[in-house]
């Protein structure tokens, strides 16, 4: 009867393990900024669409909380402008460096000429204390690279940029 008993405690141990979870598995919300500067390719597509492939760069200023206040960004990316319609739509991946730990992240955007370029902001993996990080959140990217495109020529030219990246929320579990 006793084994019973602690068979039974055993297995409603592992089964509130289960749904409550072990570790020490910690969720933070923050708020972030990171002033960047960027450098890439513009290439004209078609008479009203460029192509700019390259990366942007900066340090990362969190409002408050979190482990990522002072790290080290690289995104390289691609963004297409219409300069018809005065609209951004791009894509890329963020190397969030702190330390010797790497945060991965994959981002997308839209927007207009004047208003910067938002979307959702995934972490996709890391090393080290980021291993294995999950999350997501809201990124935006406000810069003068519209004033960069009116010069391109009609082929292609190298150009730099500066801006100011943000996360509005950006939720992640590290365990």
């Amino acid at each position: 009867m006793a084994r019973g008993n602690v068979c039974r405690w055993i297995m409603g141990v592992l089964a509130l393990g289960a749904v409550v979870g072990f570790g020490d598995a910690a969720e933070t919300i923050i708020k972030a900024t990171a002033p960047i500067s960027g450098e890439g390719r513009f290439y004209r597509a078609t008479d009203q669409h460029l192509l700019f492939a390259g990366y942007f760069q900066g340090k990362v200023t969190v409002e408050q909380g979190g482990d990522l206040h002072g790290a080290d960004l690289v995104c390289p990316s691609l963004m297409e402008v219409n300069r018809t319609a005065g609209t951004l739509q791009g894509e890329g991946r963020c190397i969030i460096t702190k330390g010797n730990d790497f945060l991965y992240a994959r981002w997308t955007c839209t927007g207009k000429e004047g208003e910067g370029c938002g979307g959702p902001f995934t972490i996709t993996g890391g090393t080290g204390k980021f291993s294995k990080t999950t999350g997501e959140g809201r990124f935006g990217i406000v810069s003068n690279v519209m004033e960069v495109i009116t010069t391109v020529p009609e082929r292609d030219v190298t150009g730099t940029f500066t801006g100011q990246a943000a996360w509005t929320t950006l939720k992640y579990m590290t365990p």
